[in-house]
């Protein structure tokens, strides 16, 4: 099993092919999958340019994708398994080198965790996880999922004052104002969504943003369309804390969502934080339910645990 070279030089083709691989695993998961094209998107694109280079494929000899991870020594080790007996020699190859990448992280002869997945469900990769150490995470990312057609979606209600449209190209200061107040410790950059603005999987007529009477954009939601499968996820939505309790994130992600019946999806998927209920109670309000909520692994590496 080898892996596919992730250069920088590379990246675009490498984005390509991982979104066709995931967007391929959605038919065997669905909803519970790991990942959605959204979410290759808004993790490589979103802490732009560091992560350009974290998507790495692994393929058999004959070059077909076995097993995708996206993973920069940071956060949680994406992980996307084809089923079969390749997928899961590729996973643990995968899983070996992401090992190893955590552990040079490590500083002072400290411990560090490494999280692997969000939602493994696949017995092989529960095994192999087990049997390396890996722990079961008491927390995690539930998802959740509703039909959607625009007779059955409804007609979002705006408070007085505020309007929404598409996120224009001079809307960016604003967008990124109110997307880190919306996530306090997050540190979205103008010059990432404005990459991300170019990633080959974006769609304008899909960033919906609610803006003040003072020309603001307020509240946002970014849809991502799996044009393969008709899925469409929200990644992210949200509000500034200025605004909010004017039901403007949920006027956006209603609006958004008849946006994107027109442009041929026919089911959304959101995830959340699992103990964040008020987004849950926000997602439920807007006709979605819960359809998956495992979690990831985690283990805790030491700098001589790793070769």
């Amino acid at each position: 099993m080898t892996a596919r070279a992730d250069g920088a030089s590379d990246a675009d083709a490498v984005f390509d092919r991982a979104a066709a691989f995931v967007a391929e695993m959605w038919r065997h998961h669905g909803p519970s999958s790991e990942m959605h094209v959204g979410d290759l998107a808004w993790g490589t694109f979103g802490r732009w340019p560091s992560r350009l280079g974290a998507v790495r494929l692994w393929s058999d000899g004959a070059g077909r994708p076995q097993a995708l991870t996206m993973y920069d020594g940071t956060r949680v080790c994406d992980l996307v398994v084809r089923p079969g007996r390749a997928g899961t020699e590729a996973a643990e190859q995968a899983v070996d080198w992401a090992e190893r990448v955590c552990a040079a992280t490590a500083t002072g002869g400290e411990s560090v965790d490494l999280r692997v997945g969000r939602r493994v469900q696949s017995p092989e990769v529960v095994d192999l996880l087990d049997a390396r150490g890996f722990r079961r995470d008491a927390t995690g990312v539930p998802a959740m999922s509703r039909a959607i057609a625009a007779a059955d979606v409804d007609v979002p209600v705006i408070a007085d004052g505020y309007s929404i449209r598409p996120l224009h190209p001079d809307d960016l200061v604003s967008r990124v104002h109110a997307f880190n107040g919306a996530f306090p410790g997050e540190a979205l950059r103008v010059d990432a969504y404005r990459a991300l603005r170019g990633c080959r999987v974006y769609d304008p007529r899909l960033d919906v943003v609610a803006v003040s009477p003072a020309s603001e954009v307020v509240a946002f939601a970014t849809l991502w369309l799996d044009t393969h499968n008709g899925v469409v996820q929200i990644e992210p939505a949200g509000c500034h804390p200025d605004h909010r309790r004017l039901g403007l994130t949920r006027a956006v992600i209603l609006h958004a969502l008849r946006r994107s019946v027109e442009s041929g999806a026919t089911s959304a998927l959101v995830r959340h934080v699992s103990t964040n209920t008020a987004a849950r109670a926000l997602y439920e309000s807007c006709g979605f339910t819960t359809v998956c909520e495992a979690t990831g692994f985690t283990k805790t590496l030491r700098p001589a645990a790793v070769g």
